[in-house]
């Protein structure tokens, strides 16, 4: 697209594939096309434009575009209607390599992105199903990181059938997903949450528990990202640890331990474990806040640290006890000291400053008041000093 400066949608438009396979534009759009060679019959599949090795310019012959076009359908077809199921994997198997024979965009083409969609729709149709997940699979296997974009348009048609009623079709959708989250960009963890965020708000306790193995698995492909994104990750799949559902419950619990394995805290990471605790058993919050009260705080307080540890915190000075909640200001005191970066108390603002202030106002014993006092001067001290802004109703 940087070569020919069209749009995303028209340079797709502009493409065709000729008789052997190979992608083709329109060589008028072409930069690696000299001026004599130029012509709307004429097409470049120099290495720059196609990734080809060789560089060839010759007229489209519409009968090898049809052509073309009807073998990925055929396949497609094969795919979704064969009643064996090493049948339909060879055929998928073979797509995904004629795809990448004719190139990423003729997925779009050939329409693939709906054909599966409505394959997946396919109630009836166990081979439907189950191949047009193997295509999925095929294709990225076969693409790599070019099938990213429109895995992600397919995916939450995929993720619905962890709730298949048949086990062949849960099986192939977990081996896809699987794949694809543990190559996935790390970068696009941010357009990825949201879809598994859905799933873990569905009803369906199978596909929650699958979007929490994705989960669990995209804090190893994307460690730094998920790291940044833990503020909004925790509250989610802590609402699965109360889950009635066994299985719901043990998967968010692991899914919430690999994905606090971004925490490098080394003052925070033995406690891991116990603040993770917490958050599934509010009852064992007191334990927690012992812990942390018994920590000396020393390394930087980071923004996946507080994560973990904001929760237990919000929920002790929302404690009737007072000394739950002269713990909990005690330790926001000790903690705030050493945020460096306002961007990594910001997200916390809403969850602490009215707490904190709520003490200093409304407790009626003045020792305790003089902590929530201290602690929330703290915690405004450190994100005025972040370069953050404080809202007026708290100071």
């Amino acid at each position: 697209l940087k070569l020919t400066g069209e749009s995303g949608e028209s340079a797709v438009r502009a493409c065709a594939v000729s008789r052997d396979g190979g992608w083709r534009h329109p060589a008028r759009l072409c930069p690696s096309t000299s001026p004599r060679r130029r012509g709307a019959a004429r097409v470049c599949v120099s290495a720059r434009c196609s990734g080809r090795a060789a560089v060839d310019h010759r007229a489209v012959r519409p009968q090898g575009l049809m052509a073309a076009f009807e073998n990925l359908d055929a396949l497609y077809t094969k795919a979704t209607t064969e009643e064996d199921p090493s049948a339909r994997a060879a055929a998928a198997t073979e797509l995904g390599e004629a795809i990448k024979e004719a190139g990423p965009t003729s997925v779009v083409s050939m329409k693939l992105i709906e054909k599966v969609q409505e394959s997946l729709k396919d109630l009836k149709s166990v081979p439907a199903r189950e191949g047009a997940v193997l295509v999925v699979h095929a294709v990225h296997t076969a693409l790599g990181f070019h099938s990213e974009p429109y895995i992600l348009v397919m995916l939450p048609a995929l993720i619905e059938k962890f709730d298949d009623k048949v086990k062949n079709v849960t099986t192939a959708v977990e081996a896809c997903l699987m794949a694809f989250f543990q190559s996935v960009n790390p970068h696009a963890a941010a357009t990825l949450l949201p879809h598994l965020f859905e799933g873990m708000a569905t009803i369906s306790w199978k596909i929650k528990v699958g979007t929490l193995k994705l989960l669990g698995t995209l804090a190893h492909t994307a460690p730094s990202q998920i790291g940044q994104l833990l503020p909004d990750i925790v509250p989610k799949v802590t609402e699965n640890m109360w889950d009635t559902k066994p299985e719901v419950k043990a998967a968010a619990k692991s899914s919430l331990s690999e994905c606090c394995t971004v925490i490098h805290n080394p003052d925070v990471q033995p406690l891991v474990p116990t603040l993770i605790s917490a958050n599934a058993n509010p009852k064992e919050n007191t334990q927690a806040l012992d812990a942390l009260m018994g920590t000396t705080f020393v390394s930087q307080v980071d923004r996946p640290t507080l994560a973990i540890i904001v929760p237990v915190l919000g929920r002790g000075l929302r404690d009737r006890d007072v000394q739950t909640k002269r713990k909990c200001c005690v330790v926001v005191d000790n903690m705030c000291k050493l945020v460096v970066s306002a961007t990594d108390v910001e997200p916390f603002i809403e969850k602490l400053l009215p707490e904190l202030k709520r003490v200093e106002e409304e407790v009626p014993i003045p020792e305790i008041r003089a902590y929530g006092a201290k602690a929330k001067a703290t915690l405004v001290k450190a994100i005025k000093d972040g370069g953050g802004k404080v809202p007026e109703k708290y100071l």
